[in-house]
């Protein structure tokens, strides 16, 4: 259940590398949660998503016209 629910989230996101790693992080955590239930890897499930949102939070934002003209 908890699974099928990051799942969905993470379908939703735009990832490069380094959030594709926390994503798939998150994706085994939580598969593992529903398979055994230990809050160890609930508190570790929360964790990396946290660190996840933090990360696509602070993306920088696609240069502009301006900014690529002037970068040349």
């Amino acid at each position: 259940m908890v699974f099928e629910t990051v799942q969905k989230w993470v379908a939703t996101l735009e990832l490069d590398i380094e959030t594709a790693v926390y994503a798939n992080l998150a994706l085994a955590l939580a598969e593992r949660y529903d398979d055994k239930g230990e809050t160890s890897t609930a508190a570790e499930l929360r964790r990396t998503i946290n660190d996840l949102k933090d990360l696509l939070a602070n993306r920088p934002a696609e240069p502009t016209e301006l900014e690529k003209l002037l970068t040349r």
